[in-house]
């Protein structure tokens, strides 16, 4: 890290590093993954039967973004 970028918060800049490897790497991250018609139905019916849980916490969402994009 730089004195540039000193004022990112350490979690962040984890996060983006893990983010840079994970690009390096040759995963990229798609953002239009998921949003077919089919897809949002399939994610709206899991949800409703209760097979989905979405974190309510921003800090858990994000380590398991991490988590997938590592994987």
């Amino acid at each position: 890290m730089t004195d540039r970028r000193s004022k990112i918060e350490h979690v962040l800049m984890e996060m983006l590093q893990m983010l840079k490897f994970s690009f390096k790497q040759g995963r990229g991250i798609d953002f239009s993954a998921g949003t077919s018609e089919a897809d949002i139905e399939a994610y709206l019916l899991a949800r409703e039967s209760g097979s989905i849980h979405v974190a309510e916490d921003v800090h858990s969402y994000l380590r398991r973004l991490l988590t997938e994009i590592c994987e």
